[in-house]
This record gives structure tokens, C-alpha cells and sequence, in this order.
């Protein structure tokens, strides 16, 4: 079962942490709480950035009131995983 943890999202300090899962879970566990935290949104732009060894996905969007805002997920328990061959 896909676990949460980590802070509200908003930093790489308070990113939103997942784990306990494997790569395709982690990403559609992102979208998940996007949209249960905001509704609907716009995506701007999805990256991929490695802080002090550690990856995180990161979300800029726009959401349905005009607001711009980032998240960032902290993916290094599952960044790879299912992908193995």
C-alpha cells in the first residue's frame, strides 16, 4: 500500500513523501493528492531534480481560482522501481 508522509508539499524541505510503492503507483499517487488537495489544476511544467542525493518530482501548476503554485514530491524510495529487467 502506497504510504504518505513528508510535509505540506511546498519546499524541498516540507516535500510530500512517497513510498512503499513502485514507480507508476508513486506517479499516480502525485496526481491523486494534487487533485485532492486542489481540484482541478493546469499543469505548467513537470521536472525531475536530484537535491543532495535525493529525487524529488516537482509540479508547477495553475489551479482553477488563477493561483500559480509548485509541489514538490519527494520520490526517492520508488524513483526506478517496476522498471527492472
Amino acid at each position: 500500500m502506497v504510504k504518505i508522509s513528508g510535509g505540506n508539499g511546498f519546499s524541498f524541505e516540507e516535500a510530500i513523501m512517497i513510498s512503499d510503492c513502485s514507480n507508476i503507483e508513486g506517479v499516480e499517487q502525485e496526481y491523486i493528492e494534487v487533485r485532492e488537495r486542489f481540484g482541478n489544476y493546469q499543469l505548467i511544467r513537470q521536472s525531475l531534480q536530484d537535491q543532495s542525493g535525493r529525487m524529488y518530482d516537482v509540479l508547477e501548476m495553475k489551479l482553477k481560482d488563477g493561483r500559480e503554485i509548485t509541489l514538490y514530491f519527494d520520490i526517492t524510495d520508488f524513483f526506478g522501481k517496476g522498471f527492472e529487467f
